[in-house]
């Protein structure tokens, strides 16, 4: 990642619930960011704080996805399922080790949150779009 996350027009998945808390996750991980490059107590602080409420949300995020997907009868739900506790049970297991000192964490985590929610958009979650769009059964743009 050699930029601060940014959600743009290629992340747009077309369904308006999702594309809000994608939205909602970059600018998470955007503060994420910001907050690596600060130094001092309260920095890493405010950086661990930062990590934990982009895992949050997260969490929160996929329940909310799973929850249209389930609605929209959308055949890969399970495999998604899969996709995203993996990613959860990554993440915390990073956070983790950040909380008992490991300093590269921090970025790592940063960097892996933000390189999986751009391949997962990209490779996932536009087929949810997409099946929708096909079947009209949601609210898109």
């Amino acid at each position: 990642m050699d930029d601060r996350p940014q959600f743009d027009s290629k992340f747009i998945v077309g369904i308006e619930q999702i594309d809000q808390e994608h939205r909602r996750l970059f600018e998470i991980a955007g503060r994420v960011y910001d907050g690596l490059s600060a130094s001092g107590e309260a920095a890493e602080a405010a950086t661990r704080a930062a990590v934990a409420e982009l895992l949050d949300y997260t969490a929160t995020h996929f329940t909310s996805e799973e929850g249209l997907m389930e609605r929209v009868g959308y055949p890969g739900l399970e495999e998604h399922r899969h996709q995203h506790r993996h990613l959860i049970a990554q993440a915390r297991d990073m956070e983790m080790r950040a909380e008992f000192g490991d300093r590269s964490m921090p970025v790592e985590l940063s960097h892996f949150i933000y390189r999986w929610l751009v391949d997962h958009i990209e490779a996932s979650d536009k087929k949810i779009g997409e099946f929708v769009a096909a079947r009209g059964t949601e609210s898109r743009r």
